[in-house]
């Protein structure tokens, strides 16, 4: 895969996550609180600008109470290199 592909991809997770946060009416700085994880670099998570850890993942997905599956609720081509 290419780069550009992977930062879709990014962007698509955080466009999820995103869509969860707001439909719970939490700020980044709620979330900060909720989960440990500073609040800029979740703004970051959601624009695709920040390369992730699972454990990240987990970690937020928790504190909006959601499965993590539910931030792969997107279709992506995949292409062999």
């Amino acid at each position: 895969m290419s780069e550009n592909q992977y930062i879709a991809i990014r962007k698509s997770i955080g466009a999820q996550f995103k869509k969860h946060r707001l439909r719970k009416k939490l700020s980044y700085r709620q979330l900060d609180a909720i989960t440990g994880i500073d609040y800029s670099w979740i703004s970051k998570f959601e624009k695709g600008q920040v390369n992730f850890e699972i454990d990240s993942l987990i970690k937020l997905c928790s504190g909006l109470k959601i499965q993590l599956g539910e931030l792969m609720d997107f279709k992506h081509g995949y292409v062999d290199e």
